[in-house]
């Protein structure tokens, strides 16, 4: 079976890829940070999962992969994210910094360090999970809105880049999600439910079967898209 690299993996997007992955009888190298490890080790007891410590706030500057992880990977899964809410007027500029080394600069330099490996293969898949906020924008979340935006124009770039190799790249691009960024909203989350026409948020287990279909040997001319899975919020 297939080695793939989870970027966030304690998140919850990334928790679930991980596990669906680990299902299906991959081998997965999952990225953390301020999870505590014995946790994230007893919750994949067992299981076919090591956990590379990364603190994607900071530039990446010099690769943190093992040989190992990257030699013949198969695909790299991109579901890193920060939320931040705050006016334009407020942004300071560690924030800006911060974001930035999250959703633009770390996912540029995790497709660079992997890139020799993915090319080593029959199929090299590159999956990263943007924000419904990157096409269409947000008040309040400029910032963040930005940089998802960024992450769709670069891989839209990098499947044209490498379009006759064996490496597809594509994104997928939610709504509002279950799950932590949701419960940091509160009793805001009935009136955002109220926007979206299917009247339901996005589960992760949503989110991940769609990054399995683009993981799949038969998707292999899917590349440079934008799949949306938002409830019919943006079409």
């Amino acid at each position: 079976m297939g080695k793939y690299i989870v970027i966030g993996a304690s998140g919850d997007i990334g928790r679930q890829i991980t596990h669906d992955l680990l299902d299906d009888g991959h081998e997965v190298i999952g990225q953390y940070f301020n999870t505590d490890l014995c946790e994230l080790q007893e919750a994949f007891n067992g299981r076919a999962v090591s956990f590379i410590k990364l603190d994607l706030c900071k530039p990446l500057l010099q690769n943190p992969f093992e040989p190992w992880m990257i030699n013949h990977v198969d695909g790299l899964i991109y579901a890193a994210g920060r939320s931040y809410f705050a006016e334009l007027k407020d942004v300071s500029n560690e924030a800006i910094d911060e974001q930035y080394n999250i959703h633009f600069f770390n996912l540029i330099k995790c497709v660079q360090y992997t890139s020799s490996g993915l090319l080593q293969g029959a199929r090299g898949r590159i999956v990263v999970i943007s924000s419904i906020w990157g096409e269409t924008g947000s008040s309040m979340e400029s910032v963040y809105s930005g940089f998802k935006a960024a992450q769709i124009g670069f891989i839209k770039s990098i499947a044209k880049e490498y379009a006759r190799t064996n490496v597809t790249a594509n994104i997928i691009a939610p709504g509002i999600v279950e799950g932590r960024m949701t419960d940091a909203l509160g009793s805001d989350v009935a009136n955002v439910i109220e926007q979206i026409p299917q009247q339901t948020l996005v589960k992760p287990s949503e989110i991940s079967f769609a990054v399995l279909q683009l993981l799949d040997m038969h998707a292999q001319s899917v590349t440079g898209t934008v799949m949306r899975i938002n409830g019919g919020w943006y079409i």
